[in-house]
């Protein structure tokens, strides 16, 4: 992708993030990136060719961090996982919040929200099934209670963060967006499983200021 291109997606996804997709201008990303209008439309004629690019921009980091991911969930590295995960959910937190305003302006942003809750929902549910492989989760009570454990942590994290948004982070900081997700888990957990546990929230004070610096 050209330079001029991935300034122009990386300053609009920063403004949705502040302002608000419907509040955002064409002007104001261009204002942004340092160039003319007429550059921006050079590039993105109308708002809605604007985000169909930074929905396809967005997919692409997903597919990233997911297999990031990956490779810490098979290493154990918890705090790496939950760090790059949250990096992606806050990095681009206006396609959660204004998805029914951005579904108007582009309907197929409906399959591009499907597509990214089923990736994660089948994310999280191979990490269950890894931990119950090394001890640290308990084996599923019964069939599909896990892929439905799987969907609670995907609507917890969803509303946390938009609570976040509402409240403010002293309100809702991202420490208690992660303990309500560590202690959803809690009651599945082995012996093994509470010892990671109480190690994973000593580590989190730490987690959290290095976050910081990630979080616009």
């Amino acid at each position: 992708m050209k330079e001029t291109r991935k300034k122009i997606l990386t300053n609009a996804i920063n403004l949705f993030n502040k302002k608000g997709v419907g509040n955002v201008r064409l002007q104001d990303i261009a204002k942004k990136t340092g160039i003319s209008a007429g550059n921006l439309s050079y590039h993105y004629k109308t708002k809605k060719d604007l985000m169909e690019a930074v929905l396809e921009y967005m997919t692409e980091e997903l597919k990233t961090t997911r297999s990031v991911n990956m490779a810490f969930l098979e290493k154990g590295d918890y705090i790496s996982l939950i760090k790059t995960y949250l990096r992606f959910q806050i990095g681009h937190r206006f396609f959660y919040r204004d998805i029914l305003e951005i579904m108007n302006l582009m309907p197929k942003a409906k399959d591009v929200f499907e597509n990214q809750m089923q990736q994660v929902l089948s994310f999280s549910k191979n990490g269950i099934y890894l931990a119950i492989g090394k001890g640290i989760m308990l084996p599923e009570p019964h069939e599909g209670h896990y892929e439905l454990f799987a969907k609670n942590i995907w609507a917890i994290m969803q509303t946390r963060l938009t609570e976040r948004e509402v409240f403010g982070e002293d309100k809702s900081s991202l420490h208690d967006v992660i303990i309500a997700v560590l202690e959803s888990h809690y009651p599945y957990l082995t012996e093994k499983g509470r010892v990671l546990f109480e190690e994973l929230k000593g580590r989190l004070p730490i987690l959290i200021e290095e976050e910081k610096v990630n979080v616009v």
